[in-house]
């Protein structure tokens, strides 16, 4: 038993390892330093086989962004195989001794495994995908096909090869047209496998082909294929931006074959060389404290991740205009928040949210406009507070960040509660609202969301309606661009290792993947037709010219985030959102 355990280590470790070290070398010199640190927090669940619970607890949805930029993603099941074969020689032994035999136990265990899978695809997605309970029958099964003896128990030639055929057509299905089958694909890609792999001669024509000496050489590399292939695409999907003026295809085409000749190298100068090498596990040791030294340097406060930018310090008004009983902690988020000047909001706007919101009366004088959003909203704040001082207006804030700012008007008492808002909160921040709305009578509220992060706009729509009854001015502000590169990171920080740096006057750069805010602000635009009291800013439009995208005027940087734009990135607007509130207003 430990032997099997000890050629697993020289088998997996040593490649492995080497994959590990590779990505934390190039990780400080191709990548955003301030994503290093989370680079370096997966290297121990790689490493000793936990990632499936790391990724499960740390990303969720496999598909979601935290996981498709983590370059280890791919070894969760890794760590799922490795769980099995630390339980698997057990059952065997168990198994042999009280049965003498071991396909009845991994029967058993394959059909109770399967069954939790169906169960938890239901109940559980990610746990289904990420945990061994519900992967062990995937396993299992090979150890079925690797003990039964099939020439024995099926001797016709013809059943066996029709069975041959029916596993290789399953895996192809599976492959083809994963989302419209009734069975889950991956049943069939299992059994599929296993029929292929139980069924399969040199004698067939499905055996010859795959006896190829290139598929053949393929399948010895696959371990190597494996572990370099995602590293090698997460860090093109870094340089997304550097290379977004390349034909996707030749990027493409340059990833396999770069994958292909570093797998090659590594099949053969590192797997054969230490699979049944005698100081293989010493090598293993050793590479075991040196990829863990490197990456606790790199999660210290040692290892530097800000760059000096020469862009002035931008000023975000997060916490002044946010409402929320809860604000969003962003202690969490340092680089994000790295020489952003952010000021606090007072405290005698704690209990806003269920009073007046953020009000500024001028001569005592109920508002006469109100900002209502979510960060998008709050991002407005400052610059909207500036046009109603030089309008002489009354003005209140209802703007909450992280939020969905909506809610049930048609029934007041029931409302969701958030991250932020318990119920309770959330039906009086309502109240509050509808019944401000109803003793001021205000002319103009002005509403800017993030619009693609809300697919139902059913409470907007009751918001209009409500609002359009009352007579009272709509502006809806649509979205700016997104720059989708930068993701959720210091813009002035990320426009600095970009080598984007201040110019004279005002500075464009090319923004691609901007098609779902494009698709949203459109959305935003067809409602001015069907409410004769709404107006649309068009801010999308304001900030763009073709295909590129105002990011600064000097040294002043319009963006805080992404998505969000910096005080001087709402200054840009003020001449044209003055105009328009003047209007609406008059």
């Amino acid at each position: 038993m430990i032997h099997f355990w000890v050629r697993r280590v020289k088998r997996l470790l040593p490649t492995l390892l080497s994959v590990l070290l590779f990505v934390l070398i190039l990780s400080p010199i191709l990548l955003f330093k301030p994503n290093v640190k989370a680079v370096a927090s997966d290297v121990v669940p790689a490493i000793f086989s936990y990632f499936n619970f790391h990724a499960l607890y740390q990303f969720g949805d496999y598909w979601g962004f935290k996981a498709e930029n983590s370059f280890f993603l791919h070894t969760w099941s890794l760590s799922v195989e490795e769980q099995f074969y630390l339980i698997y020689p057990f059952v065997l032994l168990l198994s042999y001794k009280y049965f003498k035999r071991f396909v009845p136990t991994l029967i058993l265990i394959t059909i109770v495994s399967f069954l939790v899978y169906t169960y938890q695809i239901n109940a559980n997605e990610p746990h289904a995908f990420y945990l061994l309970p519900s992967r062990i029958w995937e396993l299992s099964i090979g150890g079925i096909v690797s003990i039964v003896n099939i020439n024995q128990t099926f001797k016709n030639k013809l059943l066996k090869s029709l069975f041959l055929y029916i596993g290789f057509v399953s895996i192809i299905i599976s492959y083809l047209a994963p989302n419209f089958l009734t069975i889950p694909s991956t049943f069939l890609s299992v059994f599929g496998t296993a029929f292929v792999l139980g069924f399969c001669s040199q004698k067939d024509f499905l055996g010859q082909v795959l006896s190829l000496p290139p598929l053949v050489y393929l399948g010895k590399i696959s371990y190597s294929l494996y572990l370099w292939h995602w590293p090698i695409i997460v860090f093109f999907g870094a340089y997304s931006w550097q290379l977004s003026h390349y034909n996707i295809h030749y990027i493409n085409i340059l990833i396999v074959v770069i994958t292909i000749l570093i797998s090659v190298f590594s099949y053969h100068f590192i797997e054969n060389k230490t699979r049944k090498g005698k100081h293989t596990l010493k090598l293993v040791v050793g590479l075991i404290i040196v990829t863990i030294s490197i990456s606790s340097f790199y999660k210290s406060n040692f290892f530097n991740i800000f760059y000096n930018s020469q862009y002035n310090q931008v000023k975000y008004y997060l916490r002044f205009f946010d409402i929320s009983p809860k604000q969003v902690d962003l202690e969490p988020y340092k680089p994000l928040i790295h020489d952003v000047y952010l000021p606090k909001r007072l405290s005698k706007y704690n209990t806003a949210y269920k009073e007046e919101g953020i009000i500024t009366r001028i001569d005592y004088k109920d508002p006469e406009l109100i900002v209502f959003g979510d960060s998008h909203g709050v991002m407005w704040g400052k610059i909207v507070n500036e046009i109603c001082d030089s309008l002489k207006i009354s003005r209140s804030s209802y703007t909450s960040n992280a939020v969905n700012p909506f809610f049930n008007i048609k029934n007041i008492s029931d409302q969701k509660e958030n991250l932020y808002y318990s119920k309770t909160e959330k039906i009086d921040y309502a109240n509050s609202l509808i019944q401000n709305i109803e003793k001021w009578q205000p002319k103009v509220v002005i509403i800017a969301c993030r619009w693609s992060s809300y697919n139902d706009k059913e409470e907007l729509l009751n918001l209009l309606d409500y609002l359009s009854s009352q007579s009272i001015k709509v502006i809806l502000f649509n979205q700016p661009p997104v720059l989708e590169f930068i993701g959720d990171n210091n813009a002035s920080q990320y426009f600095t290792y970009l080598g984007i740096n201040p110019t004279n006057g005002y500075q464009f750069i090319k923004n691609p993947n901007n098609l779902l805010t494009i698709k949203d602000n459109e959305y935003i635009k067809e409602l001015k037709g069907k409410y004769l009291n709404l107006e649309v800013y068009d801010v999308y439009a304001k900030m763009t010219q073709n295909d590129k995208v105002v990011i600064s005027n000097g040294k002043n940087l319009y963006y805080f985030d992404d998505d969000h734009l910096s005080y001087e990135g709402t200054k840009y607007h003020k001449n044209n959102i003055s105009q328009i509130v003047l209007s609406s207003l008059n």
